[in-house]
């Protein structure tokens, strides 16, 4: 993927890699301490996204930093080719906003999963403002398009040479 690609069709390729995945990792920082949590993640209206768990830690982090980066990726081939996407954004948990929960649940394709655990559950929605797509998986070409308020910006991969 040499190739600029225009707004909506990145957009698109962006989409389509997400609806075929439902497993990420959810980076949150709290006090100045990253974390990362093995997440399951499913999509609203837009470019939302909503995962929903029965807690932990990442949603104390996510109640005082809303800033938040979804990783969702394929395996490796080798160390070239991969492909996947990095959701940079803003994230509100359903103590915060209580509409969260509800549309999380009203977007949710897992009704048994509502349905053993309700009361269990809690609600992350994380509203992108920025997307990294990689696809090297063909290639080897590691040029990441990046989707920013509706503009891609390329950015060609970096090769450090060690001496």
């Amino acid at each position: 993927m040499n190739g600029k690609m225009a707004p909506m069709e990145l957009r698109g390729h962006i989409l389509d890699f997400l609806k075929e995945h439902k497993s990420a990792s959810l980076a949150t920082c709290m006090n100045d301490v990253p974390r990362c949590s093995p997440v399951q993640y499913f999509l609203g209206e837009d470019m939302d996204i909503y995962i929903m768990s029965a807690g932990g830690e990442k949603f104390k982090a996510i109640e005082n930093n809303e800033n938040v980066c979804l990783l969702v990726n394929t395996e490796y081939i080798n160390y070239r080719r991969i492909k996947g996407i990095q959701v940079f954004g803003k994230a509100t948990i359903c103590a915060q906003d209580k509409k969260v929960y509800e549309d999380a649940k009203r977007y949710n394709p897992d009704h048994e999963m509502m349905t053993l655990k309700k009361d269990n559950l809690k609600a992350i929605k994380i509203v992108p403002t920025e997307v990294v797509y990689l696809d090297s998986l063909e290639d080897g070409d590691r040029t990441k398009q990046v989707l920013r308020h509706q503009e891609v910006v390329l950015q060609p991969e970096e090769i450090n040479l060690m001496h």
